[in-house]
């Protein structure tokens, strides 16, 4: 298990589990990043995380990134 913001372009991993809670946790389930979704790393940028979760793009900021803990996803 591994901070989303340690992982490069093209991995596709798993949400293990989010660190913290309030409102960060809060926002990223909205945006739904929560424990057992699988999502693509698209670009990692100088300070943000280019992800796909399903149709979806989102950036992140490398301080969120690092509060998500993910895994590669099996087969892959």
């Amino acid at each position: 298990m591994v901070p989303l913001s340690f992982t490069k372009a093209g991995d596709r991993v798993e949400v293990e589990h989010i660190c913290g809670a309030g409102y960060l946790s809060s926002t990223l389930g909205q945006l739904g990043i929560s424990v057992g979704e699988e999502l693509t790393v698209i670009q990692k940028a100088n300070e943000s995380v280019i992800i796909r979760i399903k149709e979806s793009r989102y950036a992140l900021g490398n301080g969120a990134a690092s509060m998500v803990m993910v895994k590669p996803v099996k087969g892959v």
